[in-house]
């Protein structure tokens, strides 16, 4: 495959646009479980992409995720989650 975009943006790309249609999947079968995580987390793939480039902080995107979350009331996945993969992998000393 050639092109022009690098090898990030192309992987940051598809993810976004892979929780596009898993957001309207989620949409057409009434799964709001489903829509409303892939609707929290299809931007951020391109966000991500941003703090790759430097353009952005990935701090700035977390806190951005959580602005999101809280204005879409999935706040509370999103606090469950974060705790899950904190207690799972501590920070280092």
């Amino acid at each position: 495959m050639t092109t022009t975009k690098s090898v990030a943006e192309l992987l940051h790309r598809l993810l976004y646009r892979a929780l596009i249609e898993i957001r309207e999947q989620g949409r057409e079968s009434g799964n709001k479980t489903v829509f409303h995580l892939a609707d929290l987390f299809h931007t951020t793939a391109l966000e991500l992409g941003r703090a790759a480039e430097g353009t952005t902080s990935y701090a700035a995107v977390l806190r951005g995720l959580e602005e999101k979350a809280s204005e879409k009331d999935v706040e509370r996945w999103l606090r469950t989650a974060l705790a899950e993969i904190e207690g799972a992998h501590p920070a280092a000393p």
